[in-house]
């Protein structure tokens, strides 16, 4: 009778070739970057079975697998703390296999891959796909490196060798300990971390952590695809901030292109012009915009109600999106309960006093019923008219009423020349922002964002008539 290891080593072979795997699932530990609302919990646990599945077919033990949004751990998201997290629990595994809940593992394919690598040998050793700036940029505040810096793609995975993360376990917690201000990009400041704390030690990359899924992948970004069919209505109110010097320049270029796809939309602005005659008075400031803010979520309030929508979306008069891939993926959110999606930054975020917001020019989504807890009175009034909008009502606001943010990576607070090669290939993005600083936005919108628009306004007109 053929034993369990030598079944399993003839999977291997016959998968792989001659090389048998010497490593067990169980050696592993697989962490899931997971977050609590329903729909990205519920694709880190099909994650999780996928994995043990995987296990059992090949009658082994499974790797442990950690879900990170079971953890009390302030900041996980920053990767960081999790790191002196382990140490402190004593929970090892000769590979740790950090994740995003999107991410494809074919178990098999990565005990391979890692087994080529001796841990005992490559003591400082991390992998995965590797991602660098051709130039510096703002989401990483410019950082210049005298050779090119890389860092992993999330959605792709990486895993750390059980060495290097026992050396870096201390100087994890004074980082958490530390008074580190901004969190924006939790794979490029990890890299930072581990390069300066870990004797210069340097992500390798290894195609095998694919961005786009390939025959010889071990892991892959999965693709998204909605939870249920797209609405012949758009379930949404948008409100557009600008002001008067932007009238005549920003404006005509939202409504050329996706704006013109929005069955209810706003302007929100310091005063109408010849340029912009149905807009929105609301009050502003120069900077921080927290008073104009909170005067759109009271004015489009009693609009959700009257017309029964779901969501408010809101961006700013630079932000270029896909109304039709936003619209997809809000079929996975229940705009009952309270939520606000878009894209994660954090504000001392690894601190019970610190908080994780929602950034602004990338465009973020509220649910009818958040909106109408913010501007209860007495609740979420702004300190003062020029503080910081997003920080404030998407931060330490929604910590206050015990809200978590929701991030989704298809939300983009730059242009994309601005993100390192590789790393769009693997999405289909909602938004990017400051097409001001882009020569043709136009042609931004075309490349990127017009098919989506114009295919799911035919399936729209499409259900609409099925309907009638």
């Amino acid at each position: 009778m053929i034993t369990r290891n030598l079944n399993f080593s003839i999977i291997c072979v016959l998968l792989l070739g001659s090389f048998v795997i010497a490593l067990e699932p169980a050696d592993l530990l697989i962490i899931i970057l997971s977050q609590e609302e329903g729909y990205n919990a519920a694709q880190a646990k099909l994650l999780q079975s996928e994995i043990i599945k995987q296990a059992n077919t090949l009658e082994k033990k499974p790797p442990q697998i950690i879900l990170t949004h079971t953890l009390d751990i302030y900041g996980s998201w920053t990767i960081v703390p999790i790191i002196a997290y382990l140490n402190d629990k004593n929970i090892v595994g000769d590979w740790y296999v950090f994740c995003a809940d999107n991410t494809a593992i074919r178990l098999t394919r990565l005990l391979y891959v890692l087994n080529s690598y001796d841990v005992n040998i490559y003591k400082n050793l991390w992998i995965g796909y590797a991602l660098y700036d051709k130039e510096p940029t703002i989401i990483h505040h410019y950082a210049e490196h005298t050779k090119k810096f890389k860092y992993p793609n999330l959605a792709s995975g990486f895993a750390i060798s059980k060495y290097l993360l026992k050396s870096l376990s201390n100087k994890a917690s004074e980082f958490v300990a530390s008074n580190v201000d901004f969190s924006v990009d939790a794979s490029y400041e990890l890299s930072t971390f581990i390069y300066n704390k870990g004797k210069g030690a340097r992500l390798t990359h290894v195609p095998e952590f694919c961005v786009v899924s390939n025959d010889n992948c071990a892991t892959y970004p999965k693709p998204f695809y909605p939870c249920a069919k797209l609405s012949p209505y758009q379930n949404a109110y948008v409100a557009v901030k600008t002001c008067a010097k932007y009238h005549n320049d920003r404006l005509p270029i939202i409504r050329n292109t996706w704006a013109k796809y929005a069955q209810n939309i706003g302007y929100f602005t310091d005063c109408l012009d010849v340029n912009l005659q149905d807009g929105h008075v609301v009050p502003s400031t120069e900077q921080g915009h927290c008073a104009k803010t909170y005067a759109i979520l009271q004015y489009a309030a009693p609009i959700l109600q009257e017309k029964n929508l779901g969501w408010l979306i809101i961006t700013d008069d630079d932000t270029i999106l896909s109304l039709g891939r936003l619209m997809k993926l809000l079929t996975c959110y229940i705009p009952e309960n309270t939520v606000a999606l878009g894209e994660r930054y954090g504000y001392r975020t690894t601190k019970i006093h610190g908080y994780d917001y929602l950034t602004g020019g990338a465009g973020l989504v509220l649910s009818t019923p958040l909106v109408e807890q913010i501007i209860k009175p007495g609740v979420c009034e702004c300190p003062s008219a020029n503080t910081p909008d997003d920080m404030f009502l998407f931060g330490v606001c929604l910590a206050h009423l015990g809200v978590k943010v929701t991030h989704s990576p298809l939300f983009h607070q730059a242009r994309p020349i601005d993100y390192a090669t590789g790393y769009l290939d693997s999405q289909e993005p909602i938004s990017f922002h400051k097409f001001w600083m882009i020569d043709h936005p136009e042609l931004l919108y075309k490349e990127w964002f017009e098919e989506a628009d114009k295919t799911a306004l035919i399936l729209q007109n499409e259900i609409k008539h099925e309907e009638l």
